[in-house]
């Protein structure tokens, strides 16, 4: 754990390491629930050609984050519009993730307080994971009873019986 850390705006150069980190932290988070290839070597290819293209685009890089500790980055956020018209708030969080090492410094924290700024925001989050639901409780989110199925909406029989709640928060 760090307590030195640093929350910024990705670099158009930066697109390796966060992909790098992106497919790390999904296997720190998901290993034995996800089938592996979300964090092989092809699954690293395509999230650097995503972030290669996200960072290309101004808008994207201000709807994101970056924490780095040591000049290295440890961990990345994004928000954007809502993609769901039922439910009334300003963001989305689309991603959070922070490698295991240095979860709990604060840095997961600082990035999401600067990308909503205390603004209403709705996000989705396994079922199964009790940590991050606590850590989003922490920040004034709840589940607000919708639900989906991975397997079902993404189509693929791999991910079925995978659950994501959906969690909201008002303005703070």
């Amino acid at each position: 754990m760090s307590p030195d850390f640093t929350v910024r705006h990705p670099k158009l150069h930066e697109a390796e390491g966060i992909a790098s980190v992106h497919v790390k932290a999904w296997e720190e988070a998901y290993s034995g629930i996800f089938p592996e290839q979300f964090w092989n070597e092809e699954s690293y290819q395509r999230r650097l050609n995503s972030w290669r293209q996200m960072l290309a685009d101004q808008a994207h890089r201000a709807r994101t984050r970056v924490t780095e500790v040591d000049g290295t980055i440890v961990g990345m956020a994004q928000i954007g519009p809502p993609h769901e018209e039922d439910v009334d708030v300003e963001h989305e969080l689309y991603m959070m993730y922070l490698l295991a090492e240095h979860q709990g410094s604060g840095a997961s924290s600082a990035m999401l307080e600067e990308l909503l700024n205390n603004k209403s925001a709705s996000l989705w989050v396994l079922k199964d994971n009790p940590r991050a639901q606590a850590f989003y409780r922490k920040h004034g989110f709840e589940p607000d009873g919708e639900e989906i199925d991975l397997g079902e909406d993404e189509g693929s029989g791999a991910l079925r019986g995978i659950v994501e709640i959906r969690m909201v928060r008002g303005p703070q």
